[in-house]
């Protein structure tokens, strides 16, 4: 996914004195910030060092030094550097207890909320949404200081082929999860993939068991999974998480994903969906940039189960801008501050926006922008999931270990080693023990 080059560098200015983060002194005048991020696909990074481009333009003598990573990159080195006392000065972070929880705890990362009021951000995003950022001296997730903010929303949903559906005898995309499982028997027996995914690299399989969990909650009834999330208690075993966890052991075992499968990364399992190859593809709209190489290709929210009213839809935001401990002087947080302000500018919306990614809030000038089909698509999905407040979660926020116990769990499920019931069941242990751990 991401490479982990070091790409040019750029940044605002309040230079008093020459500052060095990890990177080459300046010279009198001169600042550089240290900035890491997730932003490597090649859509991805042209969009941020054209961002970052412009943002040091506009400020003289001021360098940003950045570093893509990929996801699963940043969650292995971020918090081990940071704590070694070297690293970036901003960075982005995943908002679960994995990630910034743990960061939080031990003082890796500076709380954001004075910027917030500064700059006025919490006009343009919702308190709800700004909550993920929030982690409370006792580690309760959800509640007191801010530690980050995102640029881009994010939702993950079912793209479909229209094409292929239609030479399968398809004519409308599924408005049920059972209408979704007859489909797939019907490409099945046109000889057609229904679903192009890879599991060797990255999150594909965990992110189908999230959507499927989800779509079988309402809006109305989703105090359980807000508690389960936000550290409050509650338990993963439920009916409709060993279902979904069925289903996909169903599909993954019935021939309903692609040949190879389990020896394909989910970058080249886009690929393969982007040239035609399935039907299906659930994953998320950080995908939008290539999925959009093909006008056949949609976006919509996963179907809900039968008798369910405004079903969640796992998303909410990209992973957060965060000003690190390694911002040591007021001079620094200060200038961490106003790039992040301008990564959540307008100019920055409208440049993720016109390459087919899509911004938190909504843009200023929507008439000036030419917004991509498929982004529309996808806008309107965001917006319908918003006003019914049906923005699901990413499950492996829920505890430290959360994503190593589903990844490795659904490997199990899907090669039929484990059935769901002993899957959800090792989930849930996971969970109570972190939560016993939180009342030591």
């Amino acid at each position: 996914m991401r490479t982990n080059a070091l790409l040019r560098r750029l940044l605002p200015p309040l230079a008093v004195a020459a500052l060095w983060w990890g990177g080459t002194i300046q010279g009198a005048g001169a600042q550089t910030l240290t900035v890491w991020d997730d932003n490597a696909l090649p859509s991805q990074a042209k969009v941020i060092t054209d961002i970052n481009a412009k943002f040091e333009a506009a400020h003289p003598g001021v360098k940003i030094a950045r570093t893509a990573r990929t996801f699963d990159d940043l969650a292995m080195t971020l918090k081990l550097t940071l704590s070694t006392g070297e690293g970036p000065a901003v960075t982005k972070a995943n908002q679960g207890a994995q990630e910034m929880g743990a960061m939080v705890k031990q003082k890796l990362l500076l709380p954001i909320d004075d910027y917030i009021k500064k700059y006025g951000w919490d006009k343009k995003q919702s308190d709800s949404v700004l909550a993920r950022d929030r982690w409370s001296e006792k580690g309760e997730f959800g509640t007191g200081p801010t530690y980050g903010i995102s640029a881009l929303g994010e939702l993950v949903g079912l793209y479909y082929n229209a094409k292929v559906l239609k030479e399968a005898g398809i004519d409308k995309p599924p408005a049920t999860l059972d209408e979704l499982a007859k489909d797939v028997e019907t490409l099945k027996a046109k000889g057609a993939v229904p679903f192009t995914i890879g599991l060797t690299k990255g999150h594909m399989s965990l992110h189908m068991y999230a959507a499927l969990s989800q779509a079988m909650i309402g809006a109305a009834d989703r105090k359980g999974l807000d508690d389960l999330v936000y550290g409050r208690g509650g338990s993963w075993n439920t009916p409709s998480y060993i279902a979904a966890a069925k289903q996909i052991q169903d599909w993954a075992n019935g021939g309903a994903f692609n040949d190879g499968y389990q020896g394909i990364a989910d970058d080249d399992a886009v690929q393969l969906f982007v040239g035609g190859q399935g039907a299906f593809q659930v994953t998320g709209t950080w995908r939008l940039g290539d999925m959009q190489a093909n006008p056949d290709i949609h976006f919509m929210a996963l179907p809900p189960a039968a008798g369910v009213k405004d079903p969640l839809v796992v998303g909410g935001v990209e992973l957060a801008w965060a000003i690190t401990a390694l911002a040591k002087d007021k001079a620094t947080q200060d200038l961490a501050g106003d790039y992040i302000n301008y990564l959540l500018s307008d100019d920055a919306a409208a440049a993720w926006a016109a390459a087919g990614y899509l911004p938190v809030a909504a843009l200023e000038k929507p008439d000036k922008v030419q917004i991509p089909a498929l982004l529309g698509e996808t806008i309107k999905v965001w917006n319908t999931v918003n006003a019914a407040n049906a923005l699901g979660h990413y499950p492996d926020w829920a505890s430290p270990t959360m994503l190593k116990t589903l990844s490795d769990g659904l490997t199990r499920v899907i090669a039929k080693e484990d059935t769901p019931e002993v899957f959800v069941a090792a989930v849930d242990k996971d969970y109570q023990g972190y939560i016993a751990s939180l009342k030591k």
